[in-house]
């Protein structure tokens, strides 16, 4: 069993606690928008963003919807 086929579950079981899919997803969104959005201010590119929150949820929003379609079970 690989780490696609693990992915590839709609529950992740964590001890005797079922994790839903979508919330492993969506941390996993999260995180990444997080390391994007930290690499962005460490050179100094977030300076032309208008609101970085805002950017930061649609990043968010976009890496979780594509780590969605990329592991979908």
């Amino acid at each position: 069993m690989g780490i696609l086929d693990f992915f590839r579950t709609p529950e992740f079981p964590i001890g005797d606690f079922l994790m839903p899919w979508g919330m492993i997803i969506s941390t996993m969104g999260f995180l990444t928008a997080w390391i994007v959005l930290l690499e962005l201010e460490r050179r100094a590119w977030t300076r032309h963003i208008w609101h970085v929150p805002l950017f930061f949820v649609a990043l968010a929003v976009l890496f979780g919807c594509l780590l969605g379609g990329l592991f979908a079970p």
